[in-house]
């Protein structure tokens, strides 16, 4: 049967609270028990001592033993503590006992006062006994006294009292922990298991794809605080990606619409006759039908490289002759648009697929020359720092607007400057590239300062 959060922290929590106070109040009754037992035992030898050192002093006070009368007062008093004493001589001869209607009235007090007990403290052991202690004058052995008592520990009614008092207030004492600690445990889950509901309320809205909903507020708890953060920010990346999902699907319908439109126009005109059936038009319905195939082959090529379903085939080479080559094939565009172009750094071999980081260093100089004016400046630049490849390729072009920047490593998605008939393009390069790095375990950043350039750093693993 599942439980809530709630109701199993106060279980764990009760759970645990009884078996610490079951076992501390279970070990303080045995502790009091024995310590206690063992404080009236050395209690009762005390006063068995007393009684004997008693009947020592009068033989040396009297120089031998005197008659019975002597003994009656420490006789009493011991009949009085229900413990019976009887004194001999050496030869074994009685010297005093007390009297039979006596010695049978005390024994039954001891039978009472047993029962009286094991009413109060629950059962006890009871027996009867009997112990002979030796009496000397000095080192002298003058006789012997027969001591009597219901042992083995001779509780009092006080002794009893005090000992039941104790473990019911112990008993109490435990029972108010216990309710406490219910009451704590269930203050305390109710505070953690609150902002946990919330979350999950939270989360389930956003599984219905309601993402205005209210996030939790939030607790003084560091880890629901970061729960309640990473839900927050796992809200605005969904919400994010669904923008993108809806930015995709108008892109891609506009993109594939464009073509078809015309291509369906041409072939109409020439159908219905409008339109002579020429090469030059034939070949304008081709390049639309290569226009779309391009498209389409774009966006398998960046599924196939996200879902690692195209493979890399990575071999060692140097990064910066890479560069170098490719840089070659752009200074007809370089020298067409004035542009100053400057390769920097020192030979890097680096592990990675030769063709695909091919691919991004001409998307990235593609682009670069793409939004470069005339007479602008493009940098590449190469070094190695910490055991990693930085590439990076900045440019004096137009920049990047500030709401704009986190998006243009979207699929289609075009900036305004980019969308102009003049520039061209399907907005899917920079994808292509991240996907290239991603896929490369590396990363790729971009710096742009609008209206005055902008600076994609590359940052790839260097494996030897």
């Amino acid at each position: 049967m599942n439980r809530t959060i709630k109701w199993q922290f106060i279980f764990s929590f009760v759970s645990i609270s009884f078996i610490i106070i079951g076992a501390f109040s279970i070990m303080t009754l045995s502790l009091m028990d024995n310590h206690f037992a063992k404080y009236v035992a050395e209690r009762q030898e005390s006063e068995i001592v007393e009684y004997t050192t008693s009947l020592e002093r009068i033989y040396e006070e009297n120089e031998g033993w005197p008659n019975t009368a002597d003994f009656e007062s420490i006789g009493l008093e011991s009949l009085h503590n229900l413990i019976i004493l009887k004194v001999y001589d050496n030869e074994k001869n009685l010297l005093w006992d007390p009297a039979s209607s006596d010695e049978l009235g005390n024994k039954q007090k001891m039978q009472d006062n047993a029962s009286y007990m094991d009413k109060i403290m629950g059962e006890m052991e009871h027996d009867y006994v009997e112990k002979t202690v030796p009496l000397f004058n000095g080192e002298q052995k003058i006789g012997e006294a027969l001591i009597s008592y219901m042992g083995p520990t001779a509780y009092s009614e006080h002794d009893a009292l005090f000992i039941a008092d104790m473990k019911n207030n112990l008993i109490i004492v435990a029972i108010v922990a216990l309710i406490l600690s219910i009451f704590f445990a269930a203050l305390v889950a109710k505070k953690i298991s609150g902002p946990i509901v919330r979350v999950k309320d939270f989360t389930r809205e956003i599984a219905k794809g309601d993402y205005t909903s209210l996030s939790p507020e939030k607790t003084d708890i560091k880890e629901l605080d970061e729960l309640i953060s990473s839900v927050n920010a796992l809200s605005v990346q969904l919400e994010n990606q669904q923008d993108i999902r809806n930015q995709l699907s108008s892109d891609i319908a506009h993109e594939i619409r464009t073509p078809l439109t015309t291509l369906k126009g041409s072939l109409e005109a020439m159908i219905d006759g409008i339109w002579e059936i020429t090469d030059d038009r034939l070949q304008s319905c081709y390049d639309e039908v290569n226009r779309i195939t391009r498209l389409i082959g774009s966006i398998d090529k960046i599924n196939e490289i996200e879902s690692h379903q195209d493979s890399l085939n990575k071999t060692s080479f140097d990064l910066y002759a890479l560069a170098e080559n490719i840089s070659s094939n752009f200074e007809a565009l370089f020298v067409k648009k004035n542009i100053y172009y400057a390769l920097n750094g020192d030979p890097l071999f680096i592990t990675a697929d030769k063709d695909k980081i091919s691919q991004v260093i001409t998307n990235l100089l593609s682009n670069a020359v793409k939004f470069t004016p005339p007479e602008g400046t493009i940098t590449l630049k190469i070094r190695n720092e910490e055991n990693q490849a930085l590439l990076t390729i900045a440019d004096t072009g137009e920049g990047i607007h500030p709401k704009e920047i986190n998006r243009i490593f979207e699929r289609f998605y075009m900036s305004d400057l980019s969308r102009n008939s003049f520039l061209g393009g399907q907005g899917i390069g920079l994808s292509i590239v991240k996907s290239i790095i991603k896929a490369h375990n590396g990363t790729i950043t971009v710096k742009s300062d609008y209206g005055k350039g902008s600076t994609f750093t590359v940052i790839l693993p260097v494996k030897r």
